[in-house]
């Protein structure tokens, strides 16, 4: 344990670029500090630091060993996170990755359930539609939509991302609800437009099968937060995922019409790093996404479309 002990004032010091701060951290004394990382030098032969009055690098021996360390000890401290998941909160910084739409029209507007449920945790969420390589940007966890590219990361399927036709009251009740795919071409459709340029195609589920229809929108917009909220305002009726329309469901400023014709969608994923233990606070996320993507996403439409099974699995690399 004395060795741990000294490795971890060796890191800790290396991240505060100084003694003093690494002793501040840690509860020590600067020259407390000193001595076990000069024990441990001792210990492994190899010196570790250049120090002087004005500064403090890292000899080669030492990059290679910190870099090693710093990885064993966040393995340890997940280790231990996960043994005593049951028993106690999640706590610290929890890094997450996910598009503008999913961030914006589903999780943010929930947020406050699971600050609620995990207090100690500080999400930090990058929201890009573009998405990164989690490893180099250091995020814990990602949602992503959609199929997935090779990878190194472990993805589990919470679902598929279930497409519903919705319009604001104040617009069904001037123009009144589209009882078939047919009626469509009468009514005031607004409609995304891809990053390609293209206008999404609109997919249902019909007795005959999946079809898709392109549709002759009275508006495009090129970002699906502001075609919802266009809806909302009662400028016309668009397809949406029902995960993003869930809240302004719920506080009555949108309606589900053509029920029957609710489509599968695209699958929706929580993909992580490849790594032997899961933090909790990776976990938690996890475990909260998929109750919120459960509620969100189909309530009541269960019996129309039916449940598609979740499950894990590894992405070949």
């Amino acid at each position: 344990m004395e060795d741990f002990a000294a490795i971890s004032a060796f890191v800790r010091v290396v991240e505060a670029k100084s003694f003093a701060a690494a002793a501040s951290q840690l509860g020590m004394t600067p020259s407390g500090v000193s001595r076990a990382v000069s024990r441990l030098e001792e210990r492994l032969g190899a010196r570790l630091l250049f120090r002087s009055t004005r500064s403090l690098r890292l000899t080669d021996d030492g990059a290679a060993f910190h870099a090693r360390c710093k990885e064993i000890l966040a393995d340890l401290t997940e280790a231990t996170e996960a043994l005593n998941y049951a028993t106690r909160k999640p706590t610290g910084r929890l890094r997450v990755g996910l598009s503008l739409a999913v961030g914006r029209a589903a999780l943010i507007p929930r947020l406050d359930e699971f600050e609620a449920r995990y207090p100690d945790i500080r999400l930090e969420l990058s929201m890009n539609d573009a998405p990164g390589d989690l490893n180099e940007e250091g995020m814990d966890c990602a949602i992503r939509v959609g199929q997935l590219e090779d990878s190194s990361l472990i993805a589990r399927k919470i679902g598929y991302l279930r497409n519903v036709v919705c319009a604001s009251p104040a617009y069904l009740a001037r123009y009144g609800a589209p009882q078939s795919i047919e009626d469509l071409r009468h009514h005031r459709c607004i409609n995304y437009i891809m990053p390609n340029g293209k206008p999404r195609q609109w997919q249902f589920d019909t007795p005959s099968g999946q079809v898709g229809v392109d549709i002759d929108a009275h508006l495009l917009i090129n970002d699906a937060e502001s075609v919802i909220q266009a809806v909302g305002a009662g400028l016309g009726i668009t397809q949406a995922p029902h995960m993003l329309v869930a809240c302004m469901l719920d506080k009555g400023m949108l309606e589900l019409v053509m029920t029957d014709t609710v489509s599968t969608g695209k699958p929706v994923w929580i993909v992580y790093p490849q790594k032997k233990h899961l933090s909790a606070r990776v976990q938690a996320f996890i475990e909260w996404v998929r109750e919120l993507f459960d509620r969100t996403n189909e309530p009541g439409l269960k019996k129309i479309v039916g449940v598609k099974s979740v499950g894990e699995q590894r992405l070949s690399a």
